[in-house]
């Protein structure tokens, strides 16, 4: 706390939960805690700063769950054993300033984590089908489908890579594909090629064609 209360033994307790706005993300100290301020103190709450302990659903060495709320955001805070010295952050709160990223339904199908800038991780159980959406804010898409069982991956310039419950694999370009490797090798009873197929050195142990045009070096 950067002001000076009484003894915590002769201090004022304060149970229950209480608002609290976030003024500081970075613990000099490293203990991953945040700096709050208290408006309801009055004129101190202004001044009064504490250092909360924001509490996780997994927390441990080096891992854990990390979402922190974002500077001058509301929280809401529980007091160790009534000590203002000794704050908890339970969680955050929506209120007239922040606003929920999607209007609630009725149906409540929709679970979403939405960030600053636009990207959203989306579960959608809408009619009992399993779905979710990873996207961003300009169009780019993960989806996985498991009525369909459909995995696909968008572009937001229409480029598409789908997966289906056949095993299919469907690529689609809005322009050119490029593979770049030492070696491709490619396995399957018949490969289909709808337009002029151009190489350097073509390899092969037979030839099947209805019409044949040979060119210089080729045996007639």
């Amino acid at each position: 706390m950067s002001n000076d209360f009484r003894p915590d033994g002769d201090a004022p307790r304060y149970f229950g939960l209480y608002p609290a706005i976030v003024t500081n993300l970075v613990d000099q100290d490293g203990l991953g805690r945040i700096e709050v301020s208290f408006p309801w103190l009055g004129a101190d709450g202004a001044t009064v700063r504490a250092w909360a302990t924001l509490l996780s659903p997994y927390a441990d060495q080096d891992q854990g769950f990390q979402v922190l709320p974002e500077r001058d955001t509301q929280v809401v805070v529980g007091f160790e054993a009534g000590s203002l010295r000794r704050p908890y952050i339970v969680g955050s709160a929506w209120n007239g300033k922040e606003s929920l990223p999607v209007s609630p339904e009725k149906a409540n199908n929709k679970r979403i984590i939405k960030t600053r800038s636009g990207s959203i991780l989306e579960f959608d159980d809408t009619g009992g089908a399993v779905k979710v959406t990873l996207s961003t804010k300009s169009g780019h898409k993960l989806i996985l489908k498991d009525s369909p069982q459909e995995v696909s991956l968008e572009h937001q310039n229409g480029c598409k890579i789908t997966m289906n419950a056949a095993g299919q694999v469907k690529i689609d370009a809005t322009s050119t594909v490029d593979i770049t490797a030492s070696v491709m090798n490619v396995h399957a009873p018949m490969a289909l090629f709808d337009g002029t197929i151009k190489c350097t050195t073509l390899i092969t142990t037979s030839v099947v064609s209805s019409s044949y045009t040979p060119g210089a070096g080729n045996i007639w």
